[in-house]
């Protein structure tokens, strides 16, 4: 089973993480803040790291044979929530992930290394990550990313012959 636990507060990276869940046969599942802040307050939370309550959801990996986290960059970072659903990742190793992120200009590398860090610290295997851009997302223009990503995916998560 491959899970795609996303956040989207303007719905880009929602559209992008639907698509590639389309292509690999996931799961979603929304990282729900439990109340949403002003922009400033949250672009600084991000920016320093910090995290902030979501609601329930599934961390646990258990039954789950595959991750993919897909989250917006905000200044640089990823947001509060994607923090917070990291720190609560359980029965996760030795596992495959991978890291989507979608961002208006840059901090896209630095958001896929916090991520990567937060599930290796879990001991999971980093397997790929991708990067769509806001501008691409609203013009329909992020398919070859998706589908590369899909393909990554595809390959590491197929039982060995």
């Amino acid at each position: 089973m491959i899970l795609i636990a996303y956040y989207s507060w303007q719905g880009h990276t929602e559209k992008v993480a639907t698509a590639l869940a389309e292509k690999v046969g996931g799961r979603l599942a929304v990282i729900e803040p439990v109340s949403e802040v002003g922009m400033l307050r949250k672009a600084m939370m991000a920016r320093f790291g910090m995290r902030a309550p979501i609601r329930p959801m599934q961390t646990d990996l258990s039954d789950v044979d595959f991750l993919v986290v897909a989250t917006p960059v905000w200044a640089r970072k990823v947001p509060p929530y994607v923090n917070e659903y990291l720190a609560g990742v359980t029965n996760a190793a030795g596992k495959p992930f991978s890291v989507l992120v979608e961002m208006g200009g840059s901090g896209g590398e630095n958001a896929v290394a916090i991520v990567k860090k937060g599930l290796e610290e879990r001991r999971m295997r980093f397997i790929s990550s991708a990067v769509t851009l806001e501008r691409e997302v609203d013009a329909g223009r992020f398919g070859p990313v998706v589908d590369e990503l899909a393909r990554t995916i595809v390959e590491a998560a197929a039982p060995a012959v």
